[in-house]
């Protein structure tokens, strides 16, 4: 049941980061309205949130984990707040600074069948 709801669960993320990218890319040719992209960013930024809330639980240090949650939730958080001028500038940070992480990690500290 576990492994079901696991392949279930990645099956459906797969899903949504292709939609939310058809959208991003669609806008292009389509110019869709600002409550469309304020809708399609809200779902980019909760995605990426959730993939490094996820990752997090892979990792063993507790300080690797620890910038890991701190990202990903202010990613999903920072969508549901007023935007206070520095609100894109952290998010961007957040993005970036874990994946500087993410890519000098020494490959024993992920463990083996994350994807993300």
């Amino acid at each position: 049941m576990k492994q079901y709801f696991k392949n279930n669960s990645i099956q459906i993320y797969r899903i949504l980061i292709g939609i939310v990218l058809i959208g991003k890319i669609s806008n292009w040719f389509l110019n869709y309205s600002d409550e469309t992209n304020k809708l399609l960013n809200t779902l980019m930024f909760c995605l990426i949130g959730i993939a490094y809330l996820t990752f997090s639980w892979a990792l063993d240090k507790a300080i690797l984990k620890l910038i890991f949650v701190i990202c990903g939730l202010y990613l999903i958080v920072m969508n549901f707040i007023p935007d206070f001028g520095w609100n894109s500038r952290i998010g961007i940070t957040c993005i970036l600074t874990a994946l500087v992480i993410g890519k000098f990690l020494p490959e024993e500290d992920v463990e083996e069948g994350i994807v993300i």
